[in-house]
């Protein structure tokens, strides 16, 4: 929050609207959060609901169209991505008064070699900023100031589909709150505050929207959150008892069962539902699994594609979805195989392509070419 609003807050005497209220479901408390939220941008702005900005200009416009197209075509794989790879921290109202507040933040993790896409979503979204970090082989992307937040969640909200809709939530609740009491507490003074104006005018009060219940073939969440959490592999090994080589191509997703935050009413909250839904998108079995690390017992959900049914189903969604980082060129490789696997009976025809791939692939891949970042189905909402 800004100084000036923890200045003015025990002299307002202003609740929170929402912060405090208990419920018997996560779906009252959207229900509840929502009809609050429409009778404010009312009264806030009569003429304007729901809308990224209070335009007033050409140029406020136009950001405001991009916007739009950003979220269209984008937001779904931006969900995805970070319900894989991102953290959504939110300062919890009910810690100590010792504890630092924050604002609410997003951080994103890369591997070093998608340096180029962490700065690409930077770019495109004018959010945030990239951090490098050499000695620890990754890299962040980080977005914290109020309006790049606000930015972000417009973007993905109502693309969710994992418990980590809980922290989105919360921070919608929280840049709710802001934007009344900010509001609020500029009116006390006499000319206004500068920073404050900026802040209130550039956002609008958010809807809390539900988990994402379209099917999953329908958007590109599942593209980002493979580039999160997924993977392609060429397997070659000697078949039992016969003198011949087999090639298999499989695409891998694991979820982890730690996500240790609770819903709007204090229930554990699971993955099992999405990567159960993933498992039926792709016609295979949902295998689960148990590791105790250092006394602490880690769960995991996996589904996988082996044969050639799920193997045609993960081709045809990521040829119409793109990856974007560094796993499509090994989607791609791993295409390319499939591709003469369906047109060649006799594994020999095509076990060199197979033995040569594998050596500059996943983690062994050393040749990196991004020229699917400037020209992919997403590129076209970016245009000028």
């Amino acid at each position: 929050m800004l100084s000036l609003y923890t200045a003015f807050f025990h002299k307002l005497k202003f609740k929170l609207p929402c912060s405090n209220l208990k419920f018997s479901s996560s779906q009252e408390a959207r229900k509840t959060h929502n009809k609050f939220i429409y009778k404010l941008n009312d009264n806030i702005k009569p003429n304007i609901k729901y809308n990224y900005a209070n335009f007033s200009s050409q140029k406020d416009y136009s950001e405001l169209f991009k916007i739009n197209l950003l979220r269209s075509k984008f937001g779904p794989y931006l969900a995805g991505l970070i319900e894989g790879d991102g953290t959504i921290a939110v300062h919890e109202p009910n810690r100590s008064a010792a504890t630092q507040k924050y604002n609410p933040k997003f951080i994103i993790v890369f591997k070093k070699a998608d340096l180029p896409l962490a700065n690409y979503l930077q770019n495109i979204t004018k959010c945030g900023k990239v951090l490098i970090k050499p000695d620890r082989g990754y890299v962040l992307w980080q977005i914290q100031d109020i309006i790049s937040v606000y930015t972000l969640i417009y973007i993905i909200n109502g693309f969710m589909r994992t418990p980590k809709i809980e922290a989105l939530n919360k921070a919608i609740v929280w840049l709710n709150d802001y934007k009344i009491n900010a509001r609020n507490i500029d009116k006390l003074l006499e000319n206004g505050n500068p920073r404050i104006n900026l802040i209130i005018n550039k956002i609008s009060l958010l809807e809390i929207k539900p988990l994402d219940q379209s099917p999953l073939e329908t958007n590109a969440w599942l593209a980002g959150f493979t580039d999160a959490d997924g993977n392609f592999s060429i397997n070659i090994h000697k078949r039992t008892n016969k003198n011949s080589t087999r090639v298999q191509l499989y695409y891998r997703l694991e979820i982890n069962q730690n996500y240790h935050k609770l819903d709007l009413n204090g229930n554990t909250v699971s993955f099992f539902p999405i990567i159960s839904k993933i498992g039926l998108f792709l016609g295979v079995t949902v295998y689960s699994r148990s590791r105790i690390i250092k006394d602490k017992i880690y769960y995991s959900f996996t589904v996988m594609s082996y044969n050639k049914s799920s193997n045609s189903i993960v081709y045809n969604y990521f040829n119409k979805y793109p990856l974007l980082s560094s796993k499509f060129l090994d989607f791609k490789d791993w295409a390319f195989i499939l591709k003469l696997q369906n047109t060649n009976k006799l594994t020999t025809s095509y076990l060199d392509n197979a033995i040569q791939i594998r050596s500059d692939f996943n983690k062994t891949r050393t040749t990196f070419v991004w020229d699917h970042l400037k020209f992919n189905c997403y590129e076209t909402c970016f245009s000028e």
